[in-house]
């Protein structure tokens, strides 16, 4: 019999028996939560709903400390093949929202809303970190260390953006019901967030490269559009979205599949050379209020 824990699910609220033991061997810190954190299969305990699948870590509590205080340099020396992963990302939200008032929320940076100015968009930010809303700051782009709770008082959005920030978020439910609220009423919101029931994700088991101390609650298509049934949203769109790495940073990360002896060094070159790969393991769906009109094309 699995063992029951006294947290309910964060999508329906039935009980969630423990999937994994914790595989921690210290507490986690700030770089714990890097975005560029490649330390797969370090997790905390992991439980499964009994009923919807979803599943969640319980153990780590207040992981916004971790967040403001997180400094990830290697984020900004990826920000060329970023900048391909946003125009592709706006590509996609462009099929339904070509124009007006966008947020960007886990903006980093500010490398989504950078493009999205140059797309046209009136585009904002929301960024946890300190160190990286500065650096946004910096470029002159408006991006502010606040949460989206903070922007009640603003005006709605016609678009607004979650890339991987949802399995980061102790209460996905709460932050898409706030999400909900701050669309207009043909607004659209574009999420990203990896499928914890691809092929990859069953193949490779506790060893997926998404199973991070940083990712607390792991969706797949069934868990998402449940999500955004109860948050008020409907989905309009899925897909699988497109990533862009260089070569080296491929290469640091496949290493680590392999024993110490077998890990050899990325050669200087690799590091100017930028694939787009689709591993299908990650999911991307445009959503919309229940009640808003159709899309704008």
């Amino acid at each position: 019999m699995p063992e029951e824990n006294s947290q309910p699910c964060r999508i329906c609220g039935s009980p969630t028996f423990r999937k994994w033991r914790s595989s921690l061997s210290q507490p986690p810190n700030s770089a714990s939560f890097a975005i560029t954190d490649f330390n797969y299969g370090r997790i905390s305990a992991l439980y499964q709903c009994g009923t919807c699948g979803f599943r969640q870590c319980h153990d780590l509590s207040d992981v916004l400390s971790f967040y403001r205080s997180q400094v990830d340099p290697a984020y900004e020396d990826s920000r060329k093949q970023r900048t391909l992963q946003a125009q592709a990302l706006l590509n996609r939200l462009g099929q339904f929202k070509r124009k007006g008032r966008l947020l960007d929320v886990g903006a980093g940076s500010g490398i989504l809303v950078e493009a999205a100015r140059k797309k046209g968009f009136q585009a904002h930010g929301v960024e946890p970190s300190r160190w990286l809303q500065r650096r946004a700051e910096k470029r002159g782009l408006p991006v502010r260390a606040v949460l989206l709770e903070h922007t009640k008082s603003e005006p709605e959005w016609d678009a607004i953006t979650l890339v991987d920030v949802i399995e980061h978020v102790e209460n996905p439910l709460g932050m898409l019901k706030e999400m909900e609220k701050r669309l207009t009423g043909d607004g659209v919101a574009l999420i990203t967030t990896p499928d914890v029931k691809s092929f990859l994700a069953r193949l490779l088991g506790r060893k997926w490269w998404h199973y991070r101390v940083a990712h607390i609650g792991y969706f797949d298509a069934s868990t998402l559009e449940l999500a955004c049934q109860k948050a008020g949203l409907r989905i309009v769109h899925q897909s699988r979205p497109d990533w862009y790495f260089t070569i080296e940073y491929l290469w640091v990360r496949i290493m680590q599949y392999f024993p110490s002896w077998l890990r050899f060094q990325p050669c200087r070159p690799m590091r100017r050379w930028t694939v787009k790969i689709n591993l299908r393991d990650s999911l991307l769906a445009v959503v919309q209020k229940k009640e808003g009109a159709s899309a704008s094309r």
